[in-house]
């Protein structure tokens, strides 16, 4: 049972620790998102790409916790005097996991308005960019055309 103990213990840790690097990747791409007039959408792809893989790791970790504490939860129930200070350290991971979901949600709840901010403000300069574009290619068309002797005038000077 001690050793189950210290494999959910060892688990908590992990994830606790993960939920650390999730929010400072996570405050990494806001502080991308909120660059003026250079957002680095590689780099903000990038760090994306490692949240996944974070996340991907918390999930198994929760995987594996829920099915040994389902293993072990009636022979915890049964001796919780025995186990009563590994019991306590364990709720104090939990507590500390879950005040750390509850500060990475409220960051990413944050980042998402800055993030749709800076893909408003990019779309903007793309629609920009391509009627910038299509008036340059107008303005083009349009000189060349000026610049084109009309044949009719040629056999009328003739």
């Amino acid at each position: 049972m001690d050793n189950y103990l210290n494999m959910l213990k060892d688990s908590l840790v992990k994830k606790e620790k993960n939920l650390s690097s999730l929010i400072a990747l996570s405050e990494k791409q806001g502080a991308i998102v909120k660059e003026e007039n250079n957002v680095d959408w590689e780099e903000f792809t990038k760090v994306a790409d490692e949240k996944g893989v974070l996340i991907e790791e918390i999930l198994k970790l929760d995987e594996g916790f829920e099915m040994l504490y389902d293993h072990i939860k009636e022979g915890l129930e049964d001796n919780r005097e025995k186990y009563s200070s590994a019991i306590i350290e364990i709720k104090a991971l939990i507590k500390s996991v879950t005040e750390k979901g509850a500060d990475l949600e409220a960051l990413e709840r944050r980042n998402k308005t800055a993030i749709e901010a800076a893909f408003s403000s990019t779309r903007k300069e793309i629609r920009q960019s391509k009627l910038g574009q299509k008036a340059a290619a107008d303005y083009y068309n349009k000189m060349n055309k000026i610049n084109t002797i009309d044949p009719q005038l040629l056999d009328r000077n003739c």
